[in-house]
């Protein structure tokens, strides 16, 4: 028993040496698969259109148009390989959020958090499916025939749910603005409020229901406007209000009212929505849930493309102090 093992401390400098060539060109990658194949993109084209078109986001992430074979061998790895069935291979991906792998890594895919992030923060400039259903770890980027291992998570859902007439694609102008928040996805900290708001609006894109999406947009603008236990209905229906104008959104606050109370006998468990039509009826609905994830995502992209925009809600003084109430 001992020799081979002997052999195995002789020859394991090699072999490891070996693997640090391989993952020298290694990368995480992250699928954006299109609902069709091909971009049906109309007047916005894609931010990247050609294969090996990249955009960059910061020194070692970037979006890639990736080469037919290498998008269809990831799909291939990331989906289920059935038994005794065989399919034909298609390319559906129009682009990826790629990230080279760091060199060191404290964690299993520690690497991968802040490609997730800046997923998560394309989102609030324009909403999009990009998941965690096709995510790898490509060893040898560039190579057609690269070893490359599916990545999955547990604990949220993998899918992101978009509403009507959504565009599922970013622009080169919102890779531009994505480019600028690269920061908050490289560790720079939020104010404790901004950070619970942008996480409620990630998760309420992560669920399917709307009756769960309504608790979560409303607890993401609480995060940003409570400030006392007492008036909580208050102080959500007069502040939103207020942020709602100054974007422009249309929204009354007998229909911010309207919202809390939705959401409050959700979240209670008294009915599903479909059977609170006495309190705001079905066809009204969607359009008010639209107007409600409109703020949300709004003001958080504004806290943190405008950091003196993002300090009225540093704390309770701060919002108590720019989003007065009577």
């Amino acid at each position: 028993m001992r020799e081979p093992f002997r052999r195995y401390i002789q020859w394991s400098p090699l072999l490891r040496e070996e693997v640090n060539k391989l993952m020298l060109d290694a990368c995480y990658v992250v699928l954006h698969i299109a609902p069709g194949h091909g971009p049906e993109v109309g007047s916005i084209p894609l931010i990247v259109q050609n294969d090996g078109d990249r955009f960059e986001l910061t020194d070692d992430i970037w979006i890639e148009r990736l080469n037919e074979q290498l998008a269809k061998n990831i799909q291939k790895a990331c989906e289920p390989p059935h038994y005794n069935i065989s399919g034909s291979a298609w390319d559906r991906h129009l682009y990826a959020f790629v990230r080279r792998v760091p060199k060191v890594e404290k964690t299993n895919y520690e690497g991968m958090g802040a490609l997730f992030t800046a997923v998560a923060l394309c989102r609030l400039i324009n909403p999009t499916s990009t998941g965690e259903r096709y995510c790898a770890k490509v060893f040898q980027v560039g190579s057609n025939d690269s070893p490359i291992q599916a990545i999955q998570f547990r604990g949220i859902s993998p899918d992101v749910f978009l509403g009507k007439n959504a565009r599922d694609w970013l622009s080169v102008h919102e890779g531009k603005a994505l480019r600028k928040l690269m920061p908050w996805a490289l560790q720079k900290p939020m104010h404790a409020r901004v950070h619970r708001a942008y996480w409620y609006h990630e998760y309420a894109m992560r669920s399917y229901y709307l009756d769960a999406r309504w608790t979560l947009i409303v607890s993401g603008l609480e995060a940003l406007v409570n400030v006392e236990e007492q008036n909580v209905r208050h102080q959500f229906r007069v502040r939103v209000k207020q942020i709602a104008d100054e974007f422009q959104i249309k929204i009354n606050t007998g229909e911010l009212n309207k919202a809390y109370t939705l959401r409050s006998k959700l979240v209670h468990g008294e009915r599903f929505l479909f059977s609170l039509e006495t309190v705001l009826p079905k066809d009204q609905q969607g359009e008010i849930y639209g107007r409600l994830e409109l703020v949300l995502r709004k003001t958080v992209l504004r806290c943190l493309e405008d950091e003196k925009f993002g300090e009225y809600f540093r704390d309770d003084k701060a919002v108590k102090k720019r989003w007065t109430i009577s």
